[in-house]
């Protein structure tokens, strides 16, 4: 008894505000800036094991980005830590609260940290990240305080210039407010990420985040900062065009400066590539009219100054003018489409058990890595797709599910569920773009087309088999025996077709048989390969009509569903000139 009082005293918090869990609806901040409020508030940040950090920056209002303000809250203690008023914070980065904190989606406070006071945490909690782990349908700050707690946060000062001084009361109590319930988030999720044992999914994540803040800032400082005009969406401009962004782009640095606002401000990045597409094909002097329509704020001195620098950019000499980057070659890849597409659903599945984001499990790249042929084995591709442990044990009990099917009877049952699952919806939809995209094909235009009636399953283009047959150019099969079919000339699909067959609607039997050769074939199937690959019933019909006109056009006519990249052909089967179904 006495052993175990002692112990309980000697792990209990040194501060009674370190209590993990309390919730101050009524928060006291103490604004830090000047020797004094520092002093004491790194008293305390060396003594506890942890904290909470927030921070807030000007890049929305400023030229220049600045950290503008860091809150860090311990149990009952608000701290608002302004990095403007001139203190050396340097002592704050070595207290021994700083080696575990709690943040909020802290991607940007961690960039912003490294950035301007080259601080890198040795240990992070990220309540977002727990809230995705958990399953959280709302991840955002709000809307965990307003689940876990009922309370509404007041989000009106996100946007606000962290620069001004002094600080209002609305913006003090918004910035404390982004740090006073974080430990109490982290309480509630803490005991639902052990009962669900995504403890270590949590640990593990965070981890990887810092390291990825740690290399991007790596990456940062190797970067070429001459280079940074060059925006995105501008690697396919030539050496003319990228004079002219070149020029913008200065331009609008340069009064971004001037007036001390963020340079999106001044001219967005969408106006600026669209400019230069416009006044690279004007040829001579560069007018107001020549130009698509402009920002509100661009006009007057204004306009006529970035006239006059685009007008000097375009009489430049060629020899000045910027060359294109070499393109960095792509790594080669060779991806199995339709193992991707199996690897997605598992994934998928997978997380529907596990009711989280499917996006945790693995993001399109790292399926794309998944299915690429060069990478090996299993345990290469987890490395190619840079899978944390936790994700890794998920995949490895996923990967023997990841069987594609081999022979012509299991693509069949493959495409037969595929289609059972497709939803009334999607097939409407599928069908309503498989009728507009058949309008579009010029072998269809002329000449009598044979097509197919299809049944429930197939996709359903009888109002294109009505245009034809009101043009007089239908043409559908009739089945004579087990190995041969012939097409007739249909007028009517009510008076003309009758039951027949295997319950496929036929020609009627007094209707004689077409004797010319068709301009074009519409040809059903149960899987199609994107490469014209296709597999029917198993009847053969189609193979063997199809081998007497092989200078006809066939178009294979499909639901996404029975779309594979390729499928197992022998010397008899007949390949599609095209496939059509809806890619969307």
């Amino acid at each position: 008894m006495f052993f175990s009082s002692l112990l309980s005293k000697f792990l209990a918090p040194k501060y009674v505000e370190e209590e993990a869990g309390f919730v101050d609806k009524e928060p006291e901040h103490i604004l830090v800036n000047d020797k004094k409020s520092f002093k004491k508030m790194l008293s305390i940040l060396s003594k506890v094991s942890s904290c909470v950090m927030d921070t807030e920056a000007d890049s929305m209002h400023h030229y220049q980005e600045k950290l503008s303000l860091i809150q860090i809250s311990v149990g009952k203690y608000h701290w608002l830590l302004d990095p403007l008023c001139g203190l050396n914070i340097k002592p704050l980065w070595k207290c021994k609260a700083l080696k575990q904190i709690t943040f909020h989606a802290c991607d940007y406070d961690l960039r912003l940290l490294a950035m301007f006071h080259d601080f890198h945490p040795k240990s992070i909690y990220d309540t977002s990240i727990a809230a995705k782990l958990l399953g959280e349908k709302q991840t955002g700050l709000a809307a965990l305080a307003e689940k876990y707690f009922g309370i509404k946060l007041d989000k009106e000062n996100q946007r606000a210039d962290w620069t001004k001084r002094p600080l209002s009361p609305e913006m003090c109590r918004y910035a404390v407010m982004d740090t006073i319930y974080l430990d109490a988030i982290k309480e509630i999720q803490c005991e639902k990420l052990r009962e669900l044992g995504r403890m270590e999914w949590l640990l593990e994540s965070c981890e990887t985040l810092l390291k990825k803040t740690r290399n991007s800032q790596n990456e940062a400082a190797e970067s070429k900062p001459k280079d940074s005009w060059r925006l995105k969406g501008s690697n396919v401009f030539k050496p003319f065009e990228l004079q002219l962004l070149r020029a913008i782009w200065q331009w609008r640095d340069q009064e971004a400066k001037k007036r001390d606002c963020a340079p999106y401000r001044v001219l967005g990045p969408y106006f600026i590539l669209d400019f230069v597409k416009v006044a690279a094909k004007i040829k001579g002097k560069i007018t107001e009219r020549d130009l698509p329509r402009l920002p509100r704020n661009l006009k007057g001195k204004l306009l006529q100054s970035f006239l006059a620098d685009l007008n000097a950019a375009a009489s430049a000499p060629a020899s000045e003018f910027p060359a294109p980057l070499l393109r960095k070659t792509s790594p080669r890849t060779s991806i199995n489409e339709d193992l991707r597409e199996k690897l997605q659903e598992l994934r998928n599945e997978k997380a529907w058990q596990l009711k989280i984001d499917c996006g945790l499990l693995a993001k399109q790249n790292q399926l794309n890595a998944l299915a690429d042929a060069l990478n090996g084995t299993w345990e290469e591709k987890f490395e190619a797709a840079g899978f944390m442990n936790w994700q890794r044990e998920i995949w490895r009990s996923l990967i023997p599910k990841a069987v594609l099917p081999k022979t012509a009877n299991e693509f069949r049952v493959w495409a037969n569920e595929k289609l059972l699952a497709m939803s009334a919806e999607n097939k409407t939809k599928e069908n309503e773009q498989l009728l507009l995209e058949l309008s579009k094909r010029a072998a269809l235009e002329n000449g009598c087309i044979a097509a197919f009636y299809p049944t429930k399953r197939e996709p359903q283009i009888i109002p294109f088999l009505k245009k034809l047959a009101n043009e007089g150019r239908l043409l559908l099969p009739r089945v004579l025996d087990k190995q041969k079919m012939e097409f007739v000339q249909v007028q009517s699909l009510e008076k003309d077709l009758e039951t027949a067959t295997f319950g496929i609607m036929e020609p009627k039997a007094d209707l004689p048989a077409f004797e010319g050769t068709p301009a074009a074939f519409l040809v059903p199937g149960v899987v199609f390969g994107k490469d014209g690959s296709r597999i029917g019933h198993g009847s053969g019909y189609y193979d063997r009509f199809l081998a007497a006109f092989k200078g006809v056009a066939r178009l294979g006519i499909a639901y996404s569903a029975q779309i594979r990249n390729s499928l197992p052909q022998n010397a008899t089967d007949m390949r599609m000139n095209e496939v059509v179904w809806c890619r969307s």
